[in-house]
């Protein structure tokens, strides 16, 4: 919350975090406890229960929006996966021929579903935008642990870690029936960086002036029009590692 959120509800750090190496720093706030689930800064539950992470975050997030469904409000929510490891909770787990991974994806599915569902009862659906995406490329996964499975890039190469296609360019779908065609993609290049632009203009507020933005609106996009090409930099930690622009 001390980065402008009015409240938290989940885990400090990713999943696969908690045990902290001799001589490490770093998530020293919580090192006495093992994988917490926090409210804001209250510790809940210690190691949580992380087969029922992802149905937990959809009710939290449903209830949030039933309160805040007479004002205007900003929902992030970051699944804890399909991060390694993997789980999925009764009734998903196991459900998929095709291991961990694919049942917490399934999981995934669901609530992203059942979100969806909840704003059009609402009645929010034509006023909500709902942007669904990722941080990065698939994981390579471990083959001596079935809940380290890894993920697919598809046809494009490398993954999380590089600066390939594959661990750079991720799916992004943007949903708002009435306001965004159904079924249409564009070719234009975006980057995560663009979201703040973005939800600035729609909501008709003006961006800081203190600091540089990087990012810009991709607003024409979501109403079907071409944008100007632009150079993208791809970086490693501080290293420029790829340049593209165009083809």
């Amino acid at each position: 919350r001390r980065h402008g959120f009015d409240s938290f509800y989940g885990l400090p750090y990713s999943n696969d975090m908690y045990k902290l190496r001799e001589g490490e720093t770093f998530r020293a706030q919580h090192a006495h406890v093992e994988l917490p689930l926090l409210e804001n800064e209250r510790v809940v539950e210690a190691p949580v229960t992380q087969q029922t992470l992802t149905r937990r975050y959809t009710e939290r997030a449903l209830s949030f929006i039933r309160e805040n469904r007479a004002r205007p409000f900003f929902l992030y929510l970051p699944h804890t996966f399909p991060h390694s490891p993997q789980y999925a909770s009764e009734g998903f787990e196991g459900r998929s021929p095709h291991g961990f991974y694919a049942d917490a994806v399934e999981e995934l599915d669901w609530s992203t579903g059942r979100i969806l569902d909840g704003l059009r009862e609402m009645g929010l659906a034509e006023n909500t935008l709902v942007v669904f995406t990722s941080d990065n490329g698939p994981a390579p996964g471990r083959k001596d642990d079935p809940r380290y499975m890894g993920g697919s890039a598809g046809p494009l190469r490398g993954g999380k870690g590089n600066t390939w296609e594959g661990g750079m360019r991720v799916p992004a779908i943007f949903w708002q029936p009435g306001r965004i065609s159904a079924g249409a993609s564009s070719g234009s290049v975006a980057s995560v960086l663009d979201l703040l632009p973005t939800f600035a203009e729609l909501a008709g507020a003006p961006l800081p002036k203190a600091r540089v933005i990087d990012g810009r609106s991709i607003l024409p996009v979501l109403r079907g029009k071409a944008m100007d090409e632009r150079l993208f930099c791809y970086y490693f930690g501080t290293q420029l590692q790829a340049v593209r622009k165009g083809k």
